[in-house]
């Protein structure tokens, strides 16, 4: 007859030194069960948290090595087999029974470990689970690491299921509300620069890196908005390494992507020429894209996340590259997978979509516009719904300028019909919360746009072409933190344009789509 332990006499009765064992029986039920990765050596490993009526409920409590006495809100468990099949793969609230589960200290913290498989050498038997979901009422496993499993306590596990359908609504299930210092969980809004973190966010798309040795891009959401960080910042994944103390061995990634830029391009294949065949009304309008990279060797492929997930990402780390805030996946990064929408999440979402609040860092509150157009009220789009919709069609951006082209002395070139008179031509490349875009602009809209500054011969005039570069500094000064960003109103007209060919014979209809400035009044 096996005896169970609850979840706080594991905690408070686990050997008080790694050479100290204890060797416990318990039920419990299950949170945040990781995907199998493999581990340094020949073993791969997953985790889960258990937690049941003795574990804290007050709010969450991560089990501090300053306060041994505390018990947690749940206890984190270790699993590791040779065999990454033979892992348990619980969902959120399954019920799970562990015998023999070794509960000791480890580098002054409470550590809890089941190894699975056949038996030790010297003939000692190993950890064995059995799963029950916890939405059924069956009380026979539906997974099990031993064959010859001993009858279950379906009273227990009842138990169990009742509990964890209350505790849904206690406070310790909250983990965004949770003020503890050792709470990593963060919203992409709140990441900083060089610092480990968890993420619960949805996988907006997933694929590997053209051109690169198996590298893994996932591009997340949350609902808010990275910040804008001044493009001059590049933190290289090798300083990284030196300044976090991080054994190099955790970072997987080659020094190709150290300096890469990642934006969705509207998730299209050829980016924002190309014309979406129709428009995806599932994918949010608002919203960063947050890039997180990996190594497809960081976990089994059958494990990777896949696009569509709600995901809770554990133990990311963090890189800049010229103002993009990146994450990156180290080698102790978990993914809980399956996970559900938090309705927090999507509350404020939606509160950001009836409030038309497409750029969260340049709110008026936080960064006036430094552009008037002659449409105040007209409805802000991101550029994610403008390159997720069909041209022609017209739309109000807020957006940070990231860059232009041609040169300055190239931007002014003669003007037809004209004898000595010239116009501007100027490409800006422009970003806000949700990706990046190209402007046209051009003839009267850009005379507006250099309020002021009559359009001249720019290899020549060095006066006029002083105050050009000024005008377009002034707009891209972006030297301190996200506040400080240089945000303007921007009304840009997107549209079809056909090659000559196309032209001549429909049957080969080649198109791109441009987008052009318009309705700027003045800088």
């Amino acid at each position: 007859m096996y005896q169970y332990e609850t979840c706080q006499s594991m905690w408070l009765n686990r050997g008080h030194s790694f050479d100290q064992k204890q060797y416990v029986n318990v039920y419990g039920v299950v949170s945040d069960p990781t995907a199998v990765a493999k581990t340094r050596g020949s073993d791969s490993k997953m985790t889960l948290k258990i937690f049941d009526e003795t574990t804290s409920t007050q709010g969450v409590v991560y089990g501090s090595a300053d306060d041994l006495g505390r018990v947690p809100s749940s206890i984190q468990v270790t699993f590791f087999d040779s065999n990454p099949y033979e892992l348990p793969r619980p969902a959120e609230g399954d019920i799970i029974r562990i015998h023999r589960l070794t509960a000791q200290m480890f580098n002054g913290k409470p550590q809890f470990i089941c190894k699975t498989g056949a038996l030790n050498g010297a003939g000692t038997s190993k950890s064995a689970w059995c799963l029950f979901h916890g939405d059924g009422e069956s009380t026979e496993p539906y997974a099990q690491s031993s064959q010859n499993a001993s009858v279950s306590d379906g009273r227990r596990i009842n138990a169990l299921r009742e509990y964890a359908r209350r505790a849904q609504t206690l406070p310790f299930m909250d983990e965004f509300g949770s003020k503890d210092p050792d709470n990593k969980l963060r919203r992409i809004c709140d990441i900083k620069q060089q610092e480990f973190f968890d993420l619960y966010c949805l996988i907006l798309d997933a694929h590997f890196v053209e051109g690169s040795d198996g590298s893994y891009v996932m591009l997340v959401w949350d609902g808010t908005d990275a910040p804008p960080l001044p493009p001059s910042m590049t933190t290289a994944l090798s300083e990284q390494r030196n300044e976090m103390n991080v054994d190099h061995r955790d970072l997987e990634l080659e020094s190709d992507l150290d300096k890469q830029q990642f934006y969705a391009h509207g998730f299209l294949k050829n980016g924002q020429d190309e014309l979406p065949e129709k428009e995806n009304h599932a994918m949010p309008r608002i919203g960063s894209a947050f890039p997180i990279f990996m190594h497809s060797s960081k976990v089994e492929l059958d494990e990777i996340p896949n696009a569509g997930e709600w995901v809770k990402i554990r133990n990311l780390n963090t890189q800049v590259v010229r103002g993009q805030l990146q994450g990156f996946v180290r080698r102790e990064t978990s993914f809980v997978r399956n996970k559900k929408a938090l309705p927090d999440l999507i509350r404020q979402y939606d509160e950001r979509k009836l409030n038309n609040v497409v750029a969260a860092w340049g709110a008026p509150h936080n960064s006036p516009a430094l552009t008037v157009t002659t449409h105040p009220n007209m409805r802000y789009s991101t550029i994610r719904e403008m390159l997720l919709s069909k041209p022609p069609m017209r739309h109000k951006l807020r957006v940070v300028i990231r860059g232009f082209s041609p040169d300055v002395e190239k931007m002014c070139t003669p003007k037809p019909g004209t004898a000595s008179g010239f116009q501007y031509g100027v490409c800006l490349r422009v970003i806000d919360g949700t990706d990046t875009v190209d402007v046209y602009v051009a003839g009267e809209e850009a005379e507006r746009f250099f309020h002021n500054i009559t359009p001249a011969d720019l290899k020549k005039d060095a006066k006029t072409r002083e105050r050009v570069a000024s005008r377009l500094a002034r707009l891209t000064k972006h030297e301190q933190l996200e506040r400080t960003a240089p945000w303007i109103d921007l009304c840009v007209m997107q549209y079809i344009v056909r090659d000559a060919q196309s032209a001549k014979d429909v049957s080969k209809f080649s198109a791109r789509r441009l987008y052009h400035e318009f309705a700027i009044l003045q800088l």
